[in-house]
């Protein structure tokens, strides 16, 4: 299915703005070697027609890295992802589109041989593998004529570390003058067992007591449990199995009990269209995963009895 960059570009925005049902939006496509898989439509920014853009190759042949190009006045590193995947060696001539991700405020962009469509996938739909050595999150299917054919929802975040983008919180110090006299913890929903550990390190090194949840439904089955006057804030990642962020925040905003809440979205997901969504859906702001300042901010600010701490 071939699509002129405009049309594509809506479609990133209607699906970043989109309901609150337990779905992914998948965009989906062809690699070099009529391979099928798919990103979640929140991690991209936009959409480029090859023939529009100019790229200034990469020399190193060895790199998956091939090389800049500036799109809508921002620099984008591309990258060869069926390489990067370990397919074979191909044509460079097949491809016709590429994808640009917005993940910790870098961009970061593939070729793809062409775009099959944008799918809606319920999370029943999206099968985790056993081995994360197969650089893929999830396993599910889409129909191309009248057939079912595999696709694989590949790790954007891990092909930004291998390509030497870092994605995690790195480590954080409290400033000197800082110290935390707090009874309520911070509940926290996030399934990367990386990033689950940045955070239990970054709440640990503030004194701040909190609970870590793999997923949302475990989060708002908690939240639904516990007597919401020992939480002073709800920290939670966006893309994870079960419900996701979208939905944890959809959840304590309708509910009488938990709405007032503050929910701060820590996420590698930063495009501007999901930024406005989890705002808009009662978030009191998102900050990237590799943002501890960022963070440290807003849990002063929310949490309170930190008035003190000169940053």
């Amino acid at each position: 299915m071939n699509y002129e960059s405009n049309d594509l570009q809506k479609n990133v925005e209607k699906m970043t703005g989109s309901h609150l049902n337990n779905i992914m939006q998948l965009a989906v496509f062809y690699t070099a070697n009529y391979e099928i898989y798919a990103i979640n439509v929140a991690k991209i920014q936009n959409f480029v027609i090859l023939d529009e853009i100019n790229i200034v190759p990469n020399r190193d042949s060895k790199s998956v890295i091939k090389g800049v190009a500036q799109v809508r006045d921002e620099l984008v590193t591309f990258v060869d992802l069926d390489s990067w995947l370990g397919m074979p060696k191909y044509d460079p001539s097949v491809f016709t589109a590429g994808v640009v991700c917005n993940l910790n405020c870098r961009r970061i962009g593939f070729f793809v041989r062409d775009i099959i469509g944008i799918l809606d996938k319920y999370s029943f739909e999206l099968k985790i593998p056993d081995s994360r050595e197969l650089k893929i999150l999830y396993v599910t299917s889409v129909k191309i004529g009248d057939q079912e054919k595999p696709c694989a929802v590949f790790d954007v975040e891990r092909l930004m570390i291998d390509c030497g983008f870092p994605t995690e919180m790195p480590p954080f110090t409290p400033p000197k003058e800082f110290s935390a006299f707090i009874s309520k913890k911070v509940l926290i929903a996030e399934d990367s067992g990386s990033a689950a550990r940045k955070l239990t390190d970054f709440f640990d090194s503030l004194g701040i007591t909190h609970e870590l949840y793999p997923d949302g439904a475990a989060l708002i089955s908690r939240l639904d449990s516990i007597d919401i006057d020992e939480v002073g804030l709800v920290v939670t990642d966006i893309e994870m199995p079960v419900r996701d962020g979208f939905q944890v925040i959809a959840h304590i905003k309708r509910s009488e009990k938990l709405n007032r809440l503050p929910v701060v979205v820590n996420s590698s997901m930063t495009s501007g269209g999901v930024v406005e969504k989890v705002k808009r859906l009662g978030a009191v702001d998102l900050v990237n995963k590799s943002d501890p300042r960022a963070l440290f901010e807003l849990v002063k600010h929310y949490m309170g009895n930190m008035e003190n701490a000169d940053v």
